[in-house]
């Protein structure tokens, strides 16, 4: 139903001439605009990863302070971890 509302688009007698594929491609647009904020909204990854670095960078921290690692080894894994 949805793709032949998208091909009646700018179709049909008298149309609009030489522009008759913008209606379908104005139309596909707008479905893959909806299908993108659609998953960006359901996917949510980047919170989870921002998570995840955020507790890594808890136990590196307690790792320091617990002296287990050098000055060296802290700077180096804490660039790793904002680099991501």
């Amino acid at each position: 139903m949805i793709w032949s509302l998208l091909l009646q688009m700018g179709g049909g007698a008298g149309g609009w001439g030489p522009f008759v594929f913008l209606g379908p491609l104005v139309g596909l647009l707008l479905v893959g605009t909806v299908v993108y904020l659609l998953l960006r909204a359901v996917g949510g990854t980047s919170s989870t990863s921002t998570a995840r670095t955020s507790d890594a960078m808890e136990t590196l921290r307690k790792r320091y302070a617990r002296g287990e690692i050098d000055d060296e080894e802290f700077e180096e894994r804490a660039r790793k971890l904002r680099e991501r």
